[in-house]
């Protein structure tokens, strides 16, 4: 599915200038018109994009190359096509947009890079020379045993790569899995030096039926003497295993969760577990449900400090304090959570200028979101509500504090971005969230959104130079208007990117004054000052074009 988040945007307290009837009579007859008339809207200009796709220099033959939108959006189409003898491939009819471009090929990887390709497409574009070197992937097999020597089955094995521009951290390749021989097989991989280990330790939630200590090749938990494996091209390394000591101890934590007033158990109420590390809180898990007695409990808990919460996420009209307990050397019993009656709130969302509310449901799937403010010694709790097609929307089981909104869309057809330009109960502008107190119902807010349709198409060109070949660009804007500094605004592509011709495309933005940074990654250097900025001042639907010129020598 497609997620548009879209959020509150502070005013600053004071109310936006509301157009003249006749004006707004005026906007709307040409917007009749406008779809009256379709013949008369020009057609979108498609694009192509070809190349050459080869293997050792030669081409290579019935390989599949798709261009996927880089919001990976259902209703948005994919496109492809299929090289010839000579390697060849020409993708058509793509319509204007971000894309993720690559051949689809089991066993090969890319020569000169980790990932798909990057390109920003405009009308009648014909990009030529997308091209894709491929070279054959390497193979890691082994076998994991425990320490009696049997076989341990659907364990994960994890690569750590010692060199290239994601070696700074392990990346974990998703699907190593050990059969029901214990026997695993990594392939595709890049050649090169990788370091192999299973387990993770004090990493793992609780759940899981056994937590193993981090082991790597051959059989040792100090990563510093850990035996480094080598791949080349096309190249099988075999006998790659690992015998891991017996699983680390943990503990089960069991409880129960009942009606604060009367004490009878709450029965089918989802909850979760969190964790509280050293640095603050660490990860949280959720989703099982309390069976007929109101009982709950977790398995796999290691040594550590956690908190059993309710799930916010399923609405219901009663909340409860997170239980804080601590698991030392033994199982946790006896835990109970009591619910209280919860606060809510309910409203309408309406679209700004709009007064069919049935324009709602031409937009999607809608959502109302309630996020609060951070407090210290809690965890951010986050609700939601579905929003009816006649605009109306509840939440319940709130706690009090201070409340704030956002929305979310989904489904197919979501194509343009929206934000929740207002907030008001009973009429009054709640620019910085909406107040609320222990047991209160709320009702009365109104919800404002919009459309947002500015674009900034940019173009990035280096004043001294190309950029290496092993370098990488990242792109990211932030709002410098100061009343906007809770607007946040998340695109169909919500990390846009530069393409290989240093263009990039951020679109679904509300006129304002942004800040586009641009930060230079290069391998085997590590410099925290390559990051260049600019600022750029747009209007609501609008096009701007923007240039970004990067010095990379002092």
């Amino acid at each position: 599915m497609s997620y548009h988040l879209v959020a509150l945007r502070s005013e600053g307290g004071s109310t936006m200038v509301s157009s003249t009837r006749q004006a707004i009579a005026c906007v709307l007859f040409i917007f009749i018109a406008a779809v009256c008339a379709p013949s008369q809207v020009a057609p979108v200009k498609t694009a192509t994009i070809s190349g050459n796709v080869t293997l050792n220099n030669k081409g290579l033959a019935g390989v599949v190359v798709v261009a996927n939108h880089s919001d990976y959006s259902p209703d948005r189409s994919s496109y492809r096509a299929t090289t010839d003898q000579t390697g060849k491939y020409r993708i058509t009819n793509v319509v204007p947009g971000t894309y993720q471009i690559g051949p689809l090929s089991r066993g090969l990887v890319y020569e000169d890079q980790m990932f798909k390709r990057s390109l920003v497409i405009e009308e009648g574009d014909n990009v030529e020379d997308v091209n894709f070197s491929m070279s054959r992937g390497g193979v890691i097999t082994g076998k994991i045993t425990d320490a009696d020597g049997r076989p341990v089955i659907e364990e994960m094995i994890f690569l750590q790569p010692l060199h290239g521009p994601y070696a700074i951290t392990p990346y974990f390749n998703g699907g190593i899995m050990t059969d029901d021989r214990g026997v695993y097989r990594a392939f595709a991989l890049h050649a090169g030096k990788y370091k192999v280990y299973v387990g993770q330790g004090s990493d793992r939630m609780p759940g899981a039926t056994r937590v193993h200590r981090q082991t790597f090749y051959p059989s040792v938990t100090d990563s510093a003497k850990a035996t480094v494996v080598e791949v080349i091209e096309g190249g099988e390394v075999t006998d790659i295993d690992i015998t891991i000591g017996r699983p680390l101890t943990t503990f089960r934590v069991t409880g129960r969760i009942v009606d604060g007033e009367t004490g009878k158990p709450v029965p089918h109420l989802r909850y979760g577990i969190i964790e509280f590390s050293g640095n603050g809180m660490g990860s949280s898990s959720s989703g099982a449900s309390t069976n007929a007695d109101g009982e709950f409990k977790f398995e796999g808990v290691l040594p550590g400090k956690y908190s059993v919460f309710i799930d916010p996420e399923q609405n219901t009209e009663v909340r409860a304090d997170p239980v804080p307990f601590e698991v030392v050397d033994r199982d946790v019993t006896g835990l109970v959570v009591k619910t209280v009656k919860g606060s809510s709130v309910s409203g309408v969302v309406v679209m700004e200028g709009v007064e069919d509310p049935a324009a709602l449901a031409k937009i999607g799937t809608l959502f109302v979101h309630g996020m609060y403010e951070h407090r210290e010694g809690q965890f951010d709790q986050g609700v939601f509500s579905y929003v009816k097609p006649d605009g109306t929307f509840r939440i319940n089981g709130l706690p009090a504090g201070v409340l704030n909104f956002a929305l979310s869309a989904h489904g197919p057809g979501v194509t343009k971005q929206m934000a929740l330009v207002r907030i008001e109960r009973d009429g009054i502008l709640q620019p910085n969230g909406v107040t609320v107190k222990d047991g209160e119902q709320i009702t009365g807010l109104r919800l404002t959104m919009k459309t947002l349709a500015a674009t900034i198409r940019g173009q990035v060109k280096v004043e001294d130079g190309e950029l290496p070949a092993n370098a990488r660009l990242s792109i990211w804007i932030a709002a410098m208007d100061e009343s906007r500094s809770l607007y946040r605004v998340t695109t169909g592509d919500s990390s846009p990117r530069i393409d290989s011709r240093g263009r990039f495309l951020i679109e679904g933005l509300a006129g304002g004054t942004y800040e586009i940074n641009i930060a230079v990654f290069e391998e085997g250097r590590s410099d925290s000052n390559r990051i260049f900025k600019q600022q750029v001042t747009i209007t609501d639907n609008s096009v701007n074009d923007v240039t970004m010129t990067i010095k990379l020598k002092p």
